[in-house]
């Protein structure tokens, strides 16, 4: 989980307490994702985190516009999420 957050930091950014709520959004969005985050209600494991990591993967608004509250390029962070879901699934 470390890494994500400083993943998420860019270093000599002055803080910004909107953007760092936004990335905490993405960071909890991508722990669930990965199935390391809230457990799910009424939903079995599986698609959960298959539902998580659409959000990540397919094109939509409210993806865009955490990002972008958040201060980042959505499609540079679904393409990097994109990869790492595959990697995971392969490796």
């Amino acid at each position: 989980m470390e890494n994500y957050e400083r993943a998420l930091n860019i270093t000599g950014e002055h803080r910004d307490p909107v953007k760092s709520l936004w990335r905490n959004v993405l960071i909890v969005a991508l722990e669930d994702a990965l199935g390391k985050g809230f457990k799910s209600y009424g939903m079995s494991d599986r698609n959960y985190s298959d539902s998580s990591r659409r959000w990540f993967t397919e094109p939509n608004a409210d993806f865009k516009a955490v990002c972008t509250f958040a201060g980042f390029d959505h499609e540079y962070i679904r393409m990097k999420a994109t990869e790492y879901f595959r990697k995971e699934q392969h490796g």
